[in-house]
């Protein structure tokens, strides 16, 4: 039995084991046939652009493009791209103070544009034109001549014996500004007869050369007193007193660099072909004057509405513009001193005439490294070359003919031969002193002594000649290391209320802010002012506010008498020539704000 029970236990673990048999592997899984995934990832949309981002981009590259002219030296088109950036972050239609990336963006811009201006502002660059003076003409709006018997006697009398190729006349109009001459306008004479001096040589010779009157000079004197910085409130400019599309009809060009009707030599070319063709046109010298100060086409209606070709006539009939009737007259009695001024009480004795020496330069040059060269001051050639709005030669004009006061042309030309061509806008020259050395003058200029030395081809122990010039290589410079930013400090709110005449630069220099910020603090998508409105604007806590005194110099007063309340007054505007409008603001240039 026992045996029986162990073969049955051994029958079921044998069948237990046999039952038990090892798992089989599943087959492995196969991939689906599916397509490639970039085509499936191809059609998912892009991701949209941050506006804000795209706005910083767009703001960013402006400065660039601005920062791009800076250094090549075109400053006005720097400025209009400065101004571009900024205007495009206040016009947009985010909230830029509650933006803090908009907000970072714009203090960081308007940090950098300080910068760059201030630092063109050190160096004398400037951002504007000439500092204009009022056109001497216009002193004469509203006022009245009576006449002095005793004048108009002596007048008549002096008339037998003067000779003139213009025809000289005697009346009540003549001679009351005559009478006005010998009192109050003596200023005005005695101005006129020291500046002809200057230009007497160029004018007289032009006028011979076209076979004109040579006493047409003197409607330069009346126009602007000889002065090529003369501006009327039309525009008109120059010694002249071309307005731009008269002068650009005569070949007078005008661009950022260059404004041709501040060329007396130039402006007197042209001044001579108009009135030459007034004068085909109308066959009286009274009647050319009178159409180059209001327009041949008003001069032409007046005469057609009276039936009278006649400049007195025209006058007494009153169809001519008021400033027009006494324009021929103040010429007129100008000429008649001009010929004899001891006899009316002028001892005035004329300004030497202007001589030059002419030079082409074909690269931008900056006027201050030409004079370092020649040891004379800027103001020189300021002087002999009134048609530049910019301290540097026109870069479009390979040909521009410079002029140098004369016995310097040898002088310039060999030391400018030292300055690479894509450097005369930014090296300077200096004339070294007792016991300077490379080192020395390295540090004075904050330039490397190597470069220094390098430039001017001496070692740096070399001692120096004294008198001798040193080419200073001064950098462009990076934006960032031209001048120290302004510490920004706890600031207080103050109102400012916009009156006539007002820009943001003479607001921003009042308060000491920059343009940009009180364009920032008041939402200005423009630099367009209204009288009137008052501007919100953050000063630095104990400040004045306004009793800095400002960079600019105050407008210099013309040389004649002051005009009465009586001559302020507003006076019918003319057509033609002067053109008409409002008038412009005169503001002092970048070279006086320099000096």
């Amino acid at each position: 039995m026992g045996a029986v029970v162990l073969l049955a236990g051994c029958g079921t673990a044998e069948k237990r084991k046999m039952i038990v048999q090892a798992p089989v592997q599943p087959p492995a899984i196969q991939p689906l046939p599916l397509g490639s995934s970039d085509r499936l990832l191809r059609t998912l949309p892009a991701p949209l652009p941050d506006a804000v981002d795209l706005l910083i981009v767009q703001v960013e590259a402006l400065y660039r493009a601005g920062m791009d002219d800076y250094r090549s030296g075109n400053l006005e088109k720097a400025k209009e791209e400065f101004d571009r950036a900024v205007a495009l972050l206040l016009s947009s239609n985010f909230d830029i103070q509650g933006d803090d990336r908009l907000s970072s963006e714009f203090d960081k811009r308007v940090e950098d544009i300080y910068s760059a201006e201030a630092a063109a502002l050190e160096r004398g660059d400037t951002w504007r034109a000439h500092n204009y003076e009022p056109a001497l003409i216009e002193s004469f709006a509203g006022l009245t001549f009576p006449v002095d018997p005793k004048v108009k006697e002596r007048a008549r009398e002096e008339l037998k014996y003067v000779r003139s190729d213009l025809p000289l006349v005697s009346n009540d109009y003549v001679d009351g500004v005559l009478t006005y001459f010998q009192n109050r306008g003596r200023g005005f004479i005695e101005l006129v007869l020291k500046r002809m001096g200057l230009y007497q040589p160029i004018i007289a010779e032009t006028l011979r050369n076209e076979g004109l009157p040579q006493e047409l000079i003197y409607l330069a004197a009346a126009e602007s007193g000889f002065n090529s910085f003369a501006l009327s409130r039309a525009g008109a400019k120059g010694i002249w007193q071309f307005i731009l599309s008269r002068g650009m009809e005569y070949g007078l060009k005008k661009n950022r660099w260059v404004d041709e009707r501040e060329d007396p030599v130039k402006s007197t070319q042209a001044a001579a072909r108009h009135l030459k063709d007034l004068y085909q046109v109308f066959g009286d010298w009274y009647l050319a004057m009178a159409a180059y100060n209001c327009g041949p086409v008003t001069v032409q209606k007046a005469i057609e509405k009276t039936g009278y070709a006649d400049f007195w006539t025209l006058r007494r009939l009153r169809a001519l513009p008021v400033d027009t009737e006494n324009y021929v007259p103040i010429i007129l009695a100008t000429v008649v001193i001009a010929k004899d001024p001891q006899a009316y009480g002028f001892q005035t004795q004329p300004d030497p005439s202007l001589g030059w020496d002419q030079v082409v330069v074909s690269v931008p040059t900056d006027l201050r490294l030409v004079a370092q060269f020649i040891d004379r001051p800027v103001e020189e050639l300021i002087k002999l070359n009134p048609s530049l709005l910019r301290w540097t030669t026109p870069p479009n004009d390979p040909q521009f003919a410079l002029n140098l006061p004369s016995g310097t042309k040898e002088a310039f030309e060999r030391n400018i031969a030292s300055i690479p061509p894509d450097k005369r806008i930014w090296w300077r020259a200096y004339k070294v002193g007792g016991g300077e050395t490379v080192t020395s003058i390295a540090k004075k200029f904050h330039v490397s002594p190597v470069a220094l030395a390098e430039v001017n081809q001496v070692s740096r122990n070399t001692p120096l000649e004294l008198g001798a010039h040193v080419v200073l290589p001064l950098a462009p410079g990076k934006e960032s290391s031209l001048v120290r930013v302004r510490e920004r400090g706890p600031r207080r709110a103050v109102g400012y209320r916009v009156r006539p005449g007002d820009t943001l630069e003479l607001i921003a220099d009042r308060f000491d802010v920059t343009p940009y910020e009180v364009r920032r603090w008041n939402h200005l998508k423009t630099s367009t002012l209204v009288p009137g409105k008052t501007l919100r604007v953050y000063i630095a806590v104990g400040s004045g506010g306004g009793t800095r005194p400002s960079r600019a110099r105050a407008q210099k007063r013309p040389a004649h008498p002051s005009p009465t309340r009586k001559q302020a007054q507003s006076t019918k505007p003319t057509s033609g020539r002067k053109g008409s409008g409002t008038s412009p603001k005169i503001r002092p240039s970048g070279l006086d704000a320099a000096r």
